[in-house]
């Protein structure tokens, strides 16, 4: 690009349109299995509400990635906008539990298909020599989108009826639909392309190191969002949601800085000092008691996890050819699925045997790792 500025109009309304995805996607998530309970579903069943999005979002993602290595991005997100769109409008009108079930596989695969289009057009638009510090930016509209969004529809459905909530969803699609338009998206130039093979495309071989470390990191993430109000419940902690705000709050405003020094420094310094700084927010929230400990904790993962994940995905890009940044960004959000996916069916187990301050300390040593794994990785590149 001409502009080596970030912050160009096609940036402003991509970030807004994905901002708007997240919020519109992620505030249904609370409100799904409880309105499954209010159709008698089993236990089971309401189990299947987050595994078979999952599942929908990790099995469509080589496809798009296939795709988007010659083909318009754009076009393909907005198709994906607004087929989350017309899928959310589509809940209340099924009355039978394993249609919805069903639904929701496709609601995944539209969600798998958004966000890595959005993704892989963010890149083209920032300039090569400011991609941490620009894809640092853009990940603000994932992060607060999805740490607001589950309040905003806990209260819009309280407040008001599950009705209003699809539709409220309907109209945030419609409006990133909207928005895509204005977003420039240069034409792929069309290449020769090697035949389609699945299990290529759902794993980029070049990109297997920090697809790993994404989904080691993730395992954290994993037990924030699965045990961390019933631990507050359970110390009677009643701020809990500070954890969430803090978090969420500290990780935006350390982006300007930890972006410059990724992109001066490269991934191997910020990733090392910020998972320690993950590996201490866990390890003392296992100890929080009150509100001070758990703001502390907040701040310390906002600065740790919040900055790991957003230089882990530049790294991932980074370490392809242009052509290919359609898969490693699909690599990149499946390990972040599949990490989640092991964090909470493992540490699920672990709960029955160990308590949920333990459970924190278990999980913190995955920064650990993470951090070990880079600097091993910065040994070898230095002696190469």
């Amino acid at each position: 690009m001409k502009n080596q500025g970030i912050f160009n109009i096609s940036f402003l309304f991509l970030f807004i349109s994905n901002f708007l995805v997240f919020i519109g996607f992620e505030m249904l998530l609370p409100i799904l299995p409880a309105y499954l309970l209010s159709m008698n579903a089993s236990s089971i069943q309401v189990g299947l509400v987050t595994s078979l999005f999952t599942i929908g979002a990790v099995l469509i993602r080589p496809f798009v990635g296939y795709y988007l290595i010659d083909n318009q991005r754009k076009s393909l997100a907005i198709c994906a906008s607004a087929a989350l769109m017309i899928i959310t409008i589509l809940y209340p009108y099924l009355n039978i539990i394993w249609l919805i079930l069903l639904l929701r596989l496709f609601h995944g695969a539209a969600w798998g298909v958004s966000t890595t289009a959005n993704s892989t057009i963010v890149v083209d638009l920032i300039p090569k020599t400011r991609l941490g510090e620009g894809i640092g930016y853009f990940s603000i509209s994932t992060t607060v989108g999805a740490i607001v969004a589950p309040s905003i529809g806990i209260l819009i459905y309280d407040s008001f009826s599950f009705d209003i909530l699809i539709w409220s969803s309907a109209v945030l699609s419609l409006l990133a639909v909207i928005l895509l338009q204005f977003v420039y998206s240069h034409n792929n130039v069309k290449r020769k392309k090697k035949p389609f093979r699945f299990l290529d495309m759902i794993y980029e071989k070049d990109v297997w190191f920090p697809a790993l470390l994404t989904v080691i990191t993730t395992l954290g993430f994993g037990a924030i969002i699965t045990f961390l109000v019933l631990f507050g419940k359970q110390k009677e902690i009643d701020h809990i949601f500070l954890f969430f705000l803090i978090n969420a709050t500290v990780s935006t405003l350390l982006r300007p800085f930890t972006g410059k020094w990724y992109d001066k420094k490269g991934p191997w310094s910020i990733i090392i000092i910020s998972a320690m700084l993950g590996f201490l927010s866990l390890f003392i929230l296992s100890y929080t008691t009150n509100d001070i400990q758990l703001i502390i904790a907040a701040i310390l993962f906002g600065a740790g996890y919040g900055t790991v994940m957003p230089c882990l995905q530049t790294w991932t890009v980074q370490k392809v050819r242009e052509e290919k940044r359609g898969a490693a960004n699909a690599t990149f959000f499946s390990s972040f699925d599949v990490g989640v996916g092991i964090s909470a069916f493992v540490l699920g187990i672990l709960a029955e045997w160990i308590s949920l301050e333990m459970i924190f300390r278990f999980v913190s040593l995955s920064f650990i790792v993470v951090a070990v794994l880079v600097y091993k990785d910065y040994i070898n590149k230095s002696k190469a």
